[in-house]
């Protein structure tokens, strides 16, 4: 029967209504023609749209991400190339990023993106970054999503706020007079009485009316007692020879596959000829022209695989050649996966032992955990550099309990090599010098106890760089405040900065630089919490310059912090925010996701010194941290900022009760900075709520607390709140010069917030005209039109509106905007 597509210009007027949203649903169950009628529609309305097709074998959303900046870039070099830099995007940050991308890209068409199979993604952060781009309202910028349903994604609210039009499946569905011209183009001899036959029995679903009437063209009757799966097997699959069963099934173990692809996982010569053969004679294998592959239709896919009988030996053979053909294209967790469901566990611990593999995320492919759980530790041994990627990843990302049981692995794996001697293992010393490397993350932040073997480590590795530790590993786990990790415990302060400053300048001798300028950091950051601002600006200074040498941004960011917080103390505001807009253009460059969330901390807390809440980031403002990119979220400075946005909300019933979790949170690294700067949150939450001396009472048990040593800022930085409750505190201790320091240092600071008044933003005219049309929904050339100018005008006036007020969209624009008095709408 010849392949033929019915026209539904009932379905093509629907689709039609695409560019009046930004984000268009087609939703329906399997076989009700949903890619079908979108491609037919875009294609006779002349569209080159970007598709992505997704797929259960392929769970790596970046894998996806990379073929859509691939895309974008046939259509804009330079947006294509930063989108692939960016990654996919998985924090608040980068998400901003991403929209101010698509927001700028040079088209003079409309850039139409197709989300295909988008239920198989179940993919949290993609959910945020499409709810993001359709309240965006991107200009020439329409996505549809092809979905059996919208479970995970919230499209009731989008279709209530106007962002999105649903085509459901009762839309989808065949009326009886579609049916019938579908009947009468697929068989023109075909009987009224088996139309309405097909009709009635199939009820409007597309694919078992296809089946259907190929069960008619070979004199199967409709409404025969047939399951789907018979029918296929009866119309489709048994009509062919055993070669093309055994190459479809084998084929089946994928959902998309290239002509190349499909020869060497089947060993068939002539690949390329079935497929050929079979897309030409049935729908349910098709050619994507966009991405230049073949895929199964999903009514077929299942039925071959209940038809992978496959001996142990073929299944090995099928997976185990799907591994290779990864690797071979250095798609590494796919090789991995497939190698693991081969059952070749040693191709991976081969692969992932060579040192020029040795990335963490190579070592998270799905099953790593059971694999590596399974595996003899005699066999382990023998792959000693992958067992202690495996042994760091868990580490990165488990609990106590998961540490517990790394050290375990460490002290074993370390006993079993000591006990070998040189000749029998040539890389001993290698081996021993990364388990201590590695042992450092097992104590985490007890600076003494985690440093002590760097001299071992250092004589092991006989002057070579570490494996496992890299330039670019992480170094202070997103908190924007190195000391503030390592900092545990009342009058141990300068102890602990003296040590970090003596050992932590041995990393970079292993780490090839990761760490460099970190004993000039700890310098600074130890003088500015104690009120010492030469010491603090002189070597926050020497730590940015000693840094840039080794590209270590972790350590940039936490020096400029620094001098961030020391000029609004000295009430240089506006230099203040200007260094950080600097620090944001350049890290923002590097495309790092933990980076982008480490600048959003320094942000919230920056603008909740400066009593701006509107400013602070929106997930630091009501503490959702799932949306950022944190190791270790126990750091929780993330809390500390999150703290110190409720006090600029007034929010004080909010603060009085959070103050119980967050200690909670501080408590799990024992963040000492942490508990002080929540025993504070206490203070004030209890004085707005209960009075001078309830808030007082609190305060100075946190006094007591900080005093041994030293701590200044803290206090200082919540002098507009606190200066009550210290002069009454100094009163009562009239000898005590800690309490008084604080007090006349709280004043200056809020003598310079006083003085240091912000740059008021403003805009032009015409700045005001086009943003005030935009907020009214009016696009780009409507303004342009409107206001007699150029749409390229109208996007440089909105490129500058952004800029002013420190946004990336016009729906931040437009709220920022509005509540800095801007704008009224």
């Amino acid at each position: 029967m010849k392949i033929q597509f019915l026209q539904r210009e009932r379905i093509n007027k629907i689709l039609a209504n695409l560019f009046d949203y930004p984000l268009t649903i087609v939703e329906a169950p399997m076989g009700y023609g949903k890619t079908t009628a979108v491609r037919n529609f875009l294609k006779a309305a002349g569209h080159q749209p970007i598709w992505i097709t997704f797929q259960p074998e392929t769970g790596f959303i970046d894998y996806y991400w990379h073929k859509f900046a691939t895309a974008v870039s046939r259509i804009d070099q330079a947006s294509g190339e930063t989108l692939k830099q960016l990654g996919f995007p998985v924090d608040v940050p980068q998400m901003d990023q991403v929209i101010s991308v698509l927001s700028d890209m040079v088209s003079d068409e409309k850039i139409i993106l197709v989300l295909d199979d988008y239920h198989l993604t179940n993919s949290e952060p993609l959910n945020r970054l499409v709810a993001l781009i359709v309240s965006e309202g991107i200009e020439n910028f329409t996505l549809i999503l092809i979905t059996r349903n919208t479970v995970h994604l919230n499209s009731a609210e989008l279709v209530a706020k106007g962002y999105c039009q649903l085509i459901n499946q009762d839309l989808l569905k065949f009326t009886e007079a579609e049916v019938r011209d579908y009947c009468l183009m697929m068989m023109d001899t075909i009987s009224e009485k088996d139309v309405q036959q097909v009709n009635d029995y199939a009820g409007g679903w597309i694919t078992l009316t296809y089946m259907l009437l190929l069960g008619l063209e070979q004199g199967i009757p409709v409404g025969m007692n047939m399951t789907i799966e018979e029918l296929i097997n009866q119309t489709i699959f048994s009509g062919y020879d055993n070669t093309i069963q055994d190459f479809l099934i084998q084929l089946s173990v994928m959902d998309a596959f290239t002509e190349e692809q499909a020869r060497f996982i089947t060993s068939e010569a002539k690949a390329g000829v079935i497929l050929g053969h079979l897309k030409k004679e049935n729908s349910f294998i098709y050619f994507d022209e966009i991405n230049k592959s073949y895929q199964i239709h999903h009514v077929l896919l299942d039925f071959l695989r209940t038809r992978q009988r496959f001996s142990p030996e073929q299944r090995q053979m099928v997976y185990y050649r799907l591994g290779e053909w990864y690797l071979i294209h250095q798609e590494f967790p796919k090789a991995y996966r497939y190698f693991y469901q081969a059952g070749a566990d040693r191709r991976i611990l081969e692969h992932l032992n060579n040192p020029e593999n040795i990335r963490n995320e190579l070592a998270e492919f799905d099953g790593a955990g059971e694999l590596f759980a399974k595996t003899p530790i005699a066999v382990l041994h023998q792959y000693p550099l992958a067992y202690l990627q495996h042994i760091l990843v868990s580490l990165l990302r488990g609990n106590d309990e998961t540490a517990a049981v790394c050290c375990q692995q460490l002290a074993e794996l370390e006993q079993y090599f000591t006990a070998l001697d040189d000749h029998t293992r040539p890389d001993k010393n290698r081996i021993l010098a990364e388990l201590n490397i590695v042992r450092k993350f097992t104590l985490f932040n007890h600076v003494e106890a985690s440093t002590a073997r760097n001299d071992l480590i250092i004589e092991l590795l006989n002057g070579e760089q570490s494996y496992i530790m890299q330039r670019d590993n992480e170094f202070t786990f997103g908190s924007p405040h190195l000391l503030y990790n390592y900092f545990r415990d009342p009058g141990a302060f300068e102890k602990t900065a003296a040590l970090v400053i003596k050992k932590f300048p041995v990393y970079p001798r292993y780490a090839n630089g990761n760490g460099t300028g970190s004993e000039h950091l700890a310098r600074a950051e130890f003088a500015l919490e104690t009120g010492n601002w030469t010491e603090a600006q002189i070597n926050s200074d020497k730590a940015i310059y000693k840094a840039r040498t080794k590209e270590q941004y972790r350590i940039i960011i936490c020096a400029n912090f620094n001098l961030i917080r020391l000029e609004i103390f000295q009430g240089y505001i506006n230099d203040a925010l200007n260094r950080f807009r600097e620090l944001e253009k350049e890290i923002l460059a590097v495309k790092n996701p933990v980076f982008n969330t480490t600048l959003d901390i320094c942000k919230g807390y920056i603008y909740a010194c400066l009593d701006q809440v509107e400013k602070i980031p929106f997930w630091l403002q009501i503490g959702n941290m799932t949306t950022a990119d944190l190791f270790y979220q126990g750091v929780a400075f993330n809390y500390l900022v999150y703290g110190k946005a409720v006090v600029a909300s007034r929010n004080f019933v909010k603060l009085e009760v959070l103050v119980e979790s967050f200690g909670e949170y501080f408590s799990l690294y024992h963040n000492q900075l942490g508990f002080i700067h929540n025993g504070i949150f206490d203070a004030i939450a209890k004085y707005h709520l209960n009075g001078l001396g309830a808030g007082q009472k609190v305060l100075n048990r946190v006094l007591t607390e900080a005093q041994p040593d030293g701590i200044i800022m803290p206090f200082v930085e919540n002098a507009p709140q606190l200066l009550p409750m210290l002069k009454a505190s100094a009163a009562e201790h009239p000898e005590d010069p800690y309490r008084h320091k604080l007090v006349s240092l709280s004043e200056s600071y809020c003598q310079s917030l006083k003085n240091g008044e912000l740059f008021r933003v403003t805009l032009t005219q015409r700045e005001h005209e086009v943003l005030l049309l935009t907020a009214r929904g009016l696009k780009r050339e409507e303004i342009a039109n409107r206001l007699f100018i150029a749409p390229g005008t109208v996007k440089t006036h909105l490129q500058n509106v952004y800029k002013k007020l420190e946004v990336n969209g016009k729906s931040a624009a437009i709220k920022t905007a509005v509540k800095n008095g801007l704008l009224s709408i």
